[in-house]
């Protein structure tokens, strides 16, 4: 891992760009230092050799002088110190005041959320803090930079904390700061970040990935050496100056490819890389031309040496991306290329940039933020793309009128990966992963989404829960009015994978008139019912009384809005179960069950996530135990496990035991429909694709209805219902009910 070491306040004035905004920064040093008067934080470090690193990390993020004297300042305040934000605001004026009046608003969001964590589940605590800094973005993303500068310096410092606090800290970083890292292209604090909170989150397959890179790096050390020289001269016979290095190995994104491609160590390729960062020739000349020529240049460079790297090496198939023809979705742009020495055996990945696509790189939009747009300074595309999906998301979280989570928008817009799909034109559109044609068509325009009727995928008609994958083109077909599904709204039939896509249709149908969406609302509940066969168990009222809410035309507004969806309908269901018969075949479906996780049952204990431990490695079927850590759920060992036997905290163990297939129950239901060829075809699909058993199953015509009779076996209420309203979609489908037959 990179060892940081803490520089003078001499040190970071020269990285400044000029005297005066040294002055500056030498103010906000003293005034901290005064505030701090000697005091350490919990870790043993001066807060002011604390705010000297926070500082100098945003120096090399090229932040601007604002930034880095709020990264001085950012705890001077109470309850720290006895300073107050109107002292700051009158020494260093309304631009830092306002920024460290925004951190210390997420802090205290983030102090709530830790508060709650004893009464909640860490899903709701990083909602909390996921919330704060989607709401302070808003006003200026400099804050969130200052806030990854400080988890960041406290990570490095985790070690000498408690175990609590650096689980606390890690948790943060790694699923908060570090995805946002990403998405805005700050690679420079992304791999770090990752990689300290890797180490304290998993720390025994950390050692274990570190252990293998140390055993080998004296090994391929002289190798490494001999290709970086190899390939120096070749690159420079072309007259283009280079820079050519190993590559750092980051143990965290190793550790993320082998589970990923569920490989082993020794088949990653990138465990021994080269970076090859390209500079022109005549730096005074290319200085001068328009950012388009540059962003050419550049690009015919990377390309002719990656025909020099293929020729020296030969290509491993399929391990090639190419980010600069289609950047990733943070802007990131780069060649990648996995060769095999065909003297030596070795693999290696090697990485071909510019060096301004590794600037932007490692500082991503830190250093270009919309603030300096405005003063004509101009910013490459790829800068460009990703302030536009800055200002996209915050967007759609403004459209959402609290209609979705954050942590729903925050899953399918910032940490998602991303994919690219091309419109018939060629136009590139820009999506997260597992997402439809619907998705794309909301993409386009709201317009062209709610009116989308069907779609062609490479030339071919798809479904519209069709999931798009990496390149594909995509031809939306359109009605010339009409609006969206309801169905669309509904995650669980899987027509739309974004959130943002379900906040549009949502707000199409908030725009029809309130009356006829409570009537509506009232055919959607009242339809569950039927198709539940509890119409005469539960009324409507029943349903809203148990969802908490006093006014009925309030929640069948809801529904009929799809904020509120069939699922939870169902959840409703399911908290008055008692109200049910005792014979009744729905009761197994709403019966709480074991706890269940990747093959184990957990004894005792609920809503805990396992893994196997990397000492003893158990497999089915020795005697398992369970360790129930601090911060990572229960660690999975053999009972003969080495590494217990000087176990002191012994009340941490728990039993466990192999896991057993789900229990599934047979539910009678029956669907009518016009006959149509192909229905019944149609319907085996469906329960092939969720791989449902159906033992019993008829059908009978009468007239043009036909009606099919099916036993289906489900595990539970939620999986009955996804079945039904998926036979309810199917053409010429009728209705869909559970009832009884013989």
């Amino acid at each position: 891992m990179t060892q940081v070491t803490l520089i003078s306040l001499a040190e970071l004035l020269e990285l400044l760009p000029n005297g005066e905004a040294a002055q500056q920064v030498r103010q906000a040093y003293d005034f901290a230092e005064r505030a701090h008067h000697g005091r350490r934080r919990d870790s043993g470090e001066a807060y002011i050799d604390h705010d000297i690193a926070v500082a100098q990390i945003l120096v090399e993020l090229e932040s601007d002088v604002p930034t880095v004297v709020a990264g001085l300042l950012h705890d001077c305040l109470l309850p720290h110190t006895q300073i107050d934000p109107q002292t700051v605001k009158n020494q260093f004026g309304a631009e830092v005041a306002g920024l460290i009046n925004g951190l210390q608003n997420l802090y205290a969001y983030a102090e709530e959320a830790q508060y709650k964590k004893h009464r909640e589940t860490e899903a709701a605590t990083l909602e909390e803090i996921r919330r704060a800094i989607l709401t302070i973005t808003e006003v200026d993303i400099r804050v969130i930079l200052i806030r990854m500068a400080d988890c960041l310096q406290d990570l490095r410092k985790a070690s000498r904390l408690g175990v609590d606090e650096r689980l606390k800290i890690a948790t943060e970083a790694m699923k908060v700061f570090a995805p946002l890292a990403n998405r805005l292209g700050i690679w420079q604090i992304k791999w770090e970040m990752e990689d300290l909170a890797f180490r304290y989150l998993e720390p025994e397959t950390y050692k274990e990935i570190a252990n293998k890179l140390a055993s080998r790096r004296t090994q391929r050390a002289d190798y490494i050496e001999n290709c970086i020289a190899q390939l120096h001269a070749k690159i420079k016979e072309l007259g283009i100056d280079a820079e050519v290095t190993g590559r750092p190995k980051h143990i965290y994104s190793i550790h993320r490819k082998m589970v990923r491609k569920n490989v082993d160590f020794d088949e990653i390729y990138d465990v021994q890389a080269l970076r090859v960062i390209l500079r022109p020739s005549h730096p005074t000349a290319y200085a001068k031309l328009p950012l388009k020529e540059k962003e050419d240049i550049d690009r015919t460079m990377c390309y002719l040496v990656l025909g020099l790297v293929h020729s020296l090496w030969k290509p491993i198939p399929r391990e090639f991306d190419d980010y600069i023809a289609a950047p990733k979705g943070n802007g990131y742009q780069s060649l990648h290329t996995a060769v095999l020495d065909p003297k030596t055996g070795y693999k290696l990945e090697v990485q071909i940039r510019s060096q301004r696509m590794h600037e932007e790189a490692e500082k991503g939009v830190a250093a270009h933020w919309a603030y300096k747009e405005e003063d004509g300074v101009h910013v490459s595309s790829s800068v460009q793309r990703r302030l536009h999906w800055l200002r996209d998301t915050l967007a759609a979280l403004r459209d959402t009128d609290g209609s979705l989570s954050d942590a729903e928008m925050l899953a399918t817009e910032v940490l998602a990966d991303r994919i690219y799909a091309y419109t018939p034109k060629g136009d590139l559109i820009d999506l997260p992963a597992g997402s439809t044609p619907i998705d794309f068509a909301y993409q386009i325009h709201t317009e062209v989404g709610h009116r989308c009727r069907g779609a062609k995928v490479n030339g071919k008609m798809v479904g519209l829960d069709y999931r798009l994958r990496a390149g594909d083109r995509v031809e939306i077909i359109t009605a010339k009015r009409g609006g969206p599904s309801r169905d669309w709204m509904n995650p669980g039939l899987g027509y739309t994978g974004r959130a943002r896509t379900r906040s549009k249709i949502r707000q199409w149908f908030r725009n029809q008139e309130r009356e006829q969406n409570i009537q509506q609302g009232r055919a959607v509940v009242e339809r569950e019912l039927r198709r539940l066969n509890l119409s005469t168990v539960y009324t409507v009222a029943d349903i809203a009384h148990a969802l908490k809410y006093k006014d009925e035309e309030v929640f069948l507004a809801k529904v009929g809005f799809g904020d509120i969806q069939s699922t939870q309908i169902s959840g409703a269901i399911a908290l008055m179960q008692s109200n049910l018969k005792p014979d009744d075949e729905l009761r197994p479906l709403l019966q709480p069950k074991p706890t269940k996780t990747k093959g184990l049952t957990v004894q005792g204990v609920g809503g805990l996530a396992t893994k196997m431990a990397g000492c003893c490695q158990p497999i089915p079927p020795e005697p398992i135990i369970g360790f129930i850590t601090r911060g990572q759920g229960i660690t999975i060992h053999r009972r003969d496990c080495k590494e217990l036997e000087n176990l002191t905290e012994r009340e941490r163990l728990i039993d466990v035991a192999w896991g057993m297939e789900s229990e599934n129950y047979p539910i009678p239901i029956v669907i009518k429909a016009y006959r149509r060829p192909g229905l019944i075809e149609d319907i085996v699909n469906i329960l092939r694709g969720q791989k449902i058993n159906s033992p019993r199953a008829k059908t009978t015509t009468a007239s043009s209805i036909t009606t099919v009779f099916l036993e289906v076996e489900v595990n539970s209420l939620e999986q009955l219902n996804w079945l039904m309203q998926k036979f309810e979609t199917l053409p010429n489908v009728i209705e869909v009910y559970r009832q009884r037959w013989t």
